[in-house]
């Protein structure tokens, strides 16, 4: 598995002192005050357990993290470094149950000369890992998590790019999953917000949330807070290692953290948006310092438990689309995946179809406005997710090649196709703002013998 993150930035050192546990319950920051308002942590009771890994595409597990998952190669973002404390605040039990929690992070791009295994800028994102408490009932627990191309740390948003809700999860206890998004539900993640690298981490940061969406929520449940590794060597002294989680760190060596790492860009505070909108602020655990030597006593720092890993597929982040369909890997053993950039709206007619797919194939678009399920037509490798008034995007200049890149696109601001347009098998037709329109690319694919496939499909639902 590639690290992409490598060596880190410039880092600047934590103003955070030592907290008595004891501190303030959770409360909603007053108008005129600079500091974040402080949540009271939790400390783990009990082995955090490892729950393997729950493959969303097929609804099944594989126990141990050890046995082969189709997720990788590169890990993108790592903030696994332990702190043995959980905030119950967006989970259940909490001061503000059911609350959506922001936390941020950053992906680095091509451009970014600090991390020079960083070739790509948006990564195709196929797994994720979670670390959470939950003490409810046996197999009740469950989590909506989100992520946005674009956040500013601190800030409410709530556009994400994808959502995902994991349930069904253990529950009674504290423990890691990863979450396998392969076959279907990988999604494409803007490296540094999209716009390369600047250097600010209000312009270089992706969003992540968390909810909580379990089926008991009696006892308190919430996302592991994780530490900084730097705290945890011997040799930590307040001033003396960075410790504001500025930058990346690889801890191997370190006694008490060995492997744990702490997120690019992730910052000791977390916004809070309460659905009940008394408590929406901007949160801190109330920061931390660890002078014992691996001791439990410090306060956590304000970050949670999450690692991505993506697949070497290039990938264009755009619109969230969604379809209960989906494909099967290609020749390359990488599914192929669309996906869209511009704006749904009609009248606008600015929107690019974007499909991944193995470099040096012809393809094109397919359409429909009614789903279906045919699983390897013709001999086919994938399934076509649509049946009724097929129509196929084959007029002059719509049939490409992949080319080296692996990709193929059609942009409709190039005059390549029209939204009021969209071809059936008996003609053109508009949309009605409302209406769904679903899409896949056909393309020939080199298995033993030459056939062909299908991306995954992709539901638009038109706007005015």
């Amino acid at each position: 598995m590639n690290y992409f993150l490598t060596a880190p930035l410039a880092l600047a050192t934590s103003t955070f002192t030592a907290a008595a546990l004891g501190a303030p319950p959770l409360m909603a920051q007053t108008s005129g005050q600079t500091a974040p308002a402080v949540a009271v942590p939790i400390q783990v009771k009990g082995a955090i357990k490892d729950a393997g890994i729950y493959h969303v595409a097929t609804g099944t597990w594989t126990r141990a993290m050890g046995q082969v998952a189709n997720f990788g190669p590169d890990t993108i973002y790592s903030n696994t470094a332990g702190s043995n404390y959980f905030t119950a605040t967006g989970g259940a039990g909490g001061a503000a149950p059911m609350s959506l929690n922001f936390d941020e992070g950053s992906v680095p791009s091509s451009a970014n000369s600090h991390f020079p295994l960083a070739d790509r800028d948006a990564y195709s994102v196929n797994c994720f890992e979670l670390g959470y408490c939950d003490f409810g009932a046996p197999v009740s627990g469950g989590w909506e998590i989100s992520f946005y191309d674009s956040y500013t740390p601190c800030t409410f948003n709530a556009l994400p790019n994808a959502t995902f809700q994991v349930t069904g999860l253990p529950a009674n206890g504290c423990w890691t999953v990863a979450v396998d998004l392969s076959g279907g539900n990988e999604f494409c993640l803007a490296a540094e917000s999209g716009d390369g690298f600047d250097n600010v981490p209000e312009l270089d940061s992706f969003g992540w949330s968390f909810r909580y969406a379990g089926s008991d929520g009696s006892q308190p449940a919430g996302l592991l807070a994780a530490g900084d590794p730097a705290s945890t060597d011997p040799s930590w002294a307040p001033g003396g290692l960075p410790a504001d989680g500025s930058g990346y760190y690889r801890t191997a060596g370190f006694p008490c953290s060995s492997g744990e790492t702490t997120g690019l860009l992730t910052a000791d505070s977390w916004w809070l948006e309460d659905p009940s909108g008394v408590a929406s602020n901007c949160f801190t655990l109330g920061g931390y310092a660890n002078m014992a030597a691996c001791s439990l006593a410090a306060r956590p720092y304000a970050s949670f438990y999450l690692e991505l890993q993506a697949d070497s597929a290039p990938c264009v982040p755009g619109i969230p689309s969604a379809s209960g369909c989906f494909s099967n890997p290609t020749s390359t053993g990488i599914n192929s995946t669309i996906a869209f950039i511009g704006t749904t709206s009609i009248s606008a007619n600015a929107l690019r179809m974007t499909a991944s797919l193995p470099p040096g194939q012809f393809g094109f678009f397919i359409t429909s406005q009614t789903p279906d399920f045919v699983p390897n037509p013709a001999g086919s490798l994938g399934n076509l997710c649509m049946g009724g008034n097929i129509g196929r995007f084959i007029a002059p200049g719509q049939i490409k090649n992949s080319g080296p890149d692996g990709v193929i696109a059609l942009e409709t601001t190039l005059g390549e196709w029209d939204v009021a347009a969209i071809p059936t098998a008996t003609g053109p037709y508009t949309p009605v703002a409302g209406t769904t329109t679903l899409f896949q690319l056909w393309f020939r694919d080199i298995a033993s013998i030459p056939t062909f496939n299908f991306s995954d499909a992709a539901l638009i639902t038109w706007g005015l």
